[in-house]
């Protein structure tokens, strides 16, 4: 049974082993087949990477806008739900004032 254990793990180190061997003969080969860009294509390359430069500082704005318009509205989420809050009470206040002075205006008119 040990040596079934370490048969597979010796099985398993093999494997990483090989699997990282693999990948430095990929990364040998891509480093091989690079090849001097020409003038025009580095110039794509340059404009490829400003426009992707562009368009990540343009949605960073639009993102920091989102999370300000958020903040906002999460402001005024807690505003009117307190505001509601303190309408509700104000309501039930005057309902209790207005059912006490039905309830006294019952009075005096049965006296």
């Amino acid at each position: 049974m040990k040596y079934l254990e370490q048969r597979n793990k010796q099985l398993e180190d093999q494997q990483a082993i090989m699997e990282l061997q693999n990948i430095r003969e990929h990364r040998q080969a891509a480093q091989s087949r690079r090849v001097e860009l020409t003038s025009l294509e580095q110039e794509i390359n340059e404009d490829r990477e400003a426009n992707l430069e562009r368009v990540n500082m343009h949605l960073e704005r639009l993102l920091d806008k989102a999370d300000k318009d958020l903040s906002l509205l999460r402001h005024m989420a807690f505003h009117y739900r307190a505001r509601n809050m303190s309408v509700k009470a104000q309501i039930k206040s005057l309902k209790a004032k207005l059912s006490k002075a039905t309830k006294e205006e019952k009075e005096k008119d049965q006296l």
